[in-house]
């Protein structure tokens, strides 16, 4: 028996093996090595087959397992005790099982963590160090963990296993002047693509020169919006040298957005391997310049050809890269922004915190409006009370006096509304080394920024974000008034900009800077 917190002779009263019932199978390449027999749950271990729940659970052959269990009457997470037959092929014995609970997806949490000793067993949890929370709808995960000891992974095979493709030189594009340069316009040579399905898993990275894509007209990122990506920077260093800017927060971000979109998870520091690689290839796209960079485009997109609004069972996942220059035409310049609380970005429950397509297309109306008033940006609102959330595509910060009359930098909490930025969380750990203010996250108003204008404590608003890094703000035009923002000299933003720039170029040497 691999892990139970009950006697052998419970076990064996209620044995799931007694059901003829087909597991579901997780493949890794073409051998079958771990299947679900059954899976259910109840108040106790004596009560798992009486009629206080309906458990429906399934698997589209990969992990985790989803199990949804409904009850009839309220109880708490604490209560409840799951009990499932596993089965793993005599050549694979995964290591662990992840155990996550919550009420729905948004809600998951690690609630356990079981050791597996054995390929055949059972588990028998009872979930009591679990939310204490009245429910009725519940929700369980069923996850395999990586056996590193093996040398398998569940989730990615053979992903360090690259195939290059080089351009030939009849298939080089001429490179841009960096003087030319726009955001998201011009493209490297190659591209890097790995695609994955529900029976093979990831196939091996390819690298290969920059083309369309096909897809069937069916493809479910086409209908329903099964998309992410992420956007990430390489610099060239004043001393010549190729670098990252913390790709591992991004990957940490992609892999969340994926979950949240049921595609496929992937091994994050393989797949920073392959990026750098094709950066290798391309590095003379990287610009010469300290007031430039490579765009990295990771995407992620639903590619099977379905019209059924079900997890996918086909993917793609591709990285392009783009050479660019400044974000902003205009440079290092304050913009104005609209604010008008009828239009809203995101709320609670949503994939505000994501970084998926479907959030930006309904955004981009709405940006159009506030260029035709005179300004550059929207300022997004939230709730009655017009909570601030973001700054057009940026994380948005406040650095004002309080009533106490310290200097405080504000900026809104990660509660789902707002996504969890790089530049944010590298602007606010920069913050709390310098201990020169009070950093606070926060939920702000437009009544309390009114406040702080009118009381002259507010110091500056600027936002933050990969493609522009720093962008102050000059006004904000909201309910028939301009405010104009002020800028206390020098500016924290610039200083932020420049603290940032160093890292990039290489001035400085710092953890976060990772070589190519």
């Amino acid at each position: 028996m691999a892990y139970s917190s009950v006697s052998d002779e419970l076990i064996e009263e209620f044995n799931p093996k007694k059901e003829e019932k087909e597991g579901s199978i997780l493949e890794v390449g073409d051998q079958a090595v771990w299947s679900l027999s059954s899976c259910k749950a109840g108040f106790g271990i004596d009560q798992l087959r009486d009629d206080s729940t309906d458990t429906y659970w399934q698997s589209d052959g990969q992990l985790p397992h989803l199990v949804n269990i409904q009850f009839r009457k309220k109880t708490t997470i604490q209560n409840i005790w799951i009990f499932a037959d596993y089965k793993a092929d005599e050549s694979y014995t995964p290591s662990r099982i992840s155990i996550r609970a919550g009420t729905g997806f948004s809600d998951l949490q690690e609630v356990e963590v079981v050791e597996l000793n054995e390929p055949n067993g059972w588990i028998a949890i009872p979930l009591k160090d679990a939310q204490d929370k009245y429910i009725r709808t519940f929700m369980l995960q069923l996850a395999i963990l990586s056996n590193h000891q093996s040398g398998r992974d569940t989730h990615l095979r053979n992903f360090s296993h690259l195939e290059e493709k080089i351009c030939t030189p009849d298939q080089l594009r001429p490179k841009p002047d960096n003087s030319a340069l726009v955001f998201g316009k011009y493209f490297t040579d190659h591209m890097l693509e790995v695609s994955w399905d529900s029976k093979r898993g990831w196939a091996k990275p390819i690298i290969s020169p920059l083309h369309n894509l096909q897809l069937h007209p069916g493809a479910k990122v086409l209908h329903y919006a099964i998309e992410l990506f992420e956007g990430m920077k390489a610099y060239r260093g004043e001393d010549g040298c190729l670098r990252l800017f913390r790709p591992d927060r991004n990957m940490a971000r992609m892999l969340s957005t994926a979950k949240r979109s049921s595609l496929p998870t992937f091994d994050a520091e393989e797949m920073i391997k392959c990026i750098k690689r094709l950066i290798q290839i391309d590095k003379e796209w990287v610009p010469y310049s300290t007031t430039s960079s490579l765009y990295i485009r990771p995407t992620f997109i639903a590619t099977d050809p379905s019209l059924g609004v079900a997890s996918p069972n086909e993917a793609l996942l591709y990285v392009l890269l783009c050479p660019v220059g400044p974000y902003f035409t205009s440079g290092f310049k304050p913009i104005s922004l609209m604010a008008d609380p009828q239009y809203v970005r995101s709320w609670p429950g949503g994939c505000g915190a994501m970084k998926m397509g479907a959030n930006y297309a309904p955004t981009i109306y709405i940006q159009k409006q506030s260029e035709l008033l005179g300004h550059q940006q929207v300022l997004w609102l939230y709730g009655a009370d017009h909570q601030l959330t973001e700054v057009g595509t940026m994380n948005i910060f406040l650095f004002m006096l309080n009533k106490n009359g310290e200097r405080e930098l504000v900026t809104p909490p990660l509660d789902g509304l707002i996504l969890p930025g790089v530049t944010r969380l590298s602007l606010l750990e920069l913050a709390r080394e310098w201990k020169e203010f009070r950093i606070v996250e926060r939920t702000i108003t437009m009544a309390e920024v009114i406040q702080a204008h009118e009381e002259k404590r507010l110091l500056e608003i600027f936002g933050a974000g990969t493609a522009c890094v720093v962008c102050p703000v000059s006004s904000i035009s909201y309910q028939g008034r301009e405010y104009n923002i002020p800028r206390s000299e020098p500016s924290l933003s610039q200083r932020f900009l420049k603290t940032m720039s160093d890292i990039h170029y290489g001035r400085v040497q710092h953890p976060w800077a990772v070589d190519i």
